[in-house]
């Protein structure tokens, strides 16, 4: 499995490669050099690896269910563990944005069915991720996640529980 790690804004591709005879046990590929890796204890929001001949304990935290952050040696790294297909497709966002999105990019999430919205999660000055689930939807007795369409900053939610929608009403619109 292929893997971007971004270390305090710092990319590397990383390659992992599971022990098919130890659970826990991968081969790691980076620059070059392979070295084995050993889940040796995983907690919640701790693991300690095995990396070669050295042992090391890790804190985590999560946030919207992505790794974010993490504490080694009472430093901490801002960290993001992506497939090398999203860290392309967030370069691609970011190269876009800063040459200007032009009037032909919507800046907005519309009703991608008709229905009734059971519930929105995000607030006017929030900010979105891509792909991040903004409500739910109500459709022929089926509960469906919305998910953005955009990543920025809310401007204006335009619905709440309760509201029904036809298809591809606006829902949220952003900066």
């Amino acid at each position: 499995m292929k893997v971007v790690i971004v270390v305090n804004g710092k990319a590397t591709a990383l390659e992992l490669v599971a022990d098919k005879e130890r659970e826990g046990a991968f081969t790691a590929e980076l620059d070059g050099e392979q070295l084995p890796v050993e889940i040796i204890e995983l907690k919640p929001t701790s693991v300690t690896l095995r990396i070669g001949s050295w042992i090391g304990f890790f804190e985590y935290k999560r946030y919207r269910g992505r790794l974010r952050e993490v504490i080694h040696a009472n430093r901490t790294y801002d960290v993001e563990v992506k497939t090398p297909q999203q860290d392309e497709l967030e370069r691609l966002l970011a190269r876009y944005r800063r040459e200007g999105a032009g009037p032909s990019v919507e800046r907005q999430v519309v009703a991608p069915m008709p229905g009734r919205i059971l519930d929105v999660y995000v607030r006017e000055g929030d900010e979105v991720e891509l792909g991040q689930v903004v409500g739910v939807l109500e459709a022929m007795k089926m509960e469906n996640e919305i998910g953005s369409t955009v990543e920025g900053r809310v401007k204006q939610v335009l619905v709440k529980a309760g509201d029904t929608v036809a298809l591809k009403d606006v829902l949220i619109q952003f900066e």
